[in-house]
């Protein structure tokens, strides 16, 4: 299995063609966090009437896609990835930690995103560029 990081989701909804080649490549199954749909809806104002068609398309997306949830061992493990890059001086969003630690406490160590240069600092996760 690969996550999907919330930045592919975006590019995906975007239209964003290297996304798009990079799953159709994909012969694993996608799965996605909990996390990613907070991070997706906190950019859509319920009240923008341009944001519906966006929040249509997540709300789809997440229909049809395995959603990881985020558990007590995820929340352990999320705090390990930040504190321990912290100590490094290398440290990244909280929210990125969280996703990280969902797919890796899951038996997941792919990841497809746009924000490289976050996910490329844990050590577990593969990072799939596009």
């Amino acid at each position: 299995m690969i996550g999907l990081d919330t930045s592919t989701i975006i590019d995906l909804f975007k239209g964003n063609e290297k996304v798009k080649l990079v799953l159709e490549k994909n012969k694993e199954p996608l799965v996605i966090s909990i996390i990613s749909y907070l991070e997706l809806f906190f950019g859509i104002d319920a009240m923008n009437s341009k944001h519906n068609i966006e929040a249509s398309y997540y709300r789809e997306l997440f229909s049809r896609v395995y959603v990881l949830n985020l558990t007590q061992n995820a929340c352990e493990e999320a705090s390990n990835i930040f504190w321990k890059l912290k100590r490094e001086g290398r440290e990244i969003d909280q929210f990125d930690c969280v996703i990280a630690s969902i797919f890796l406490t899951n038996g997941i160590n792919k990841i497809i995103t746009g924000n490289v240069k976050h996910f490329e600092r844990i050590k577990d996760l593969e990072v799939i560029r596009y």
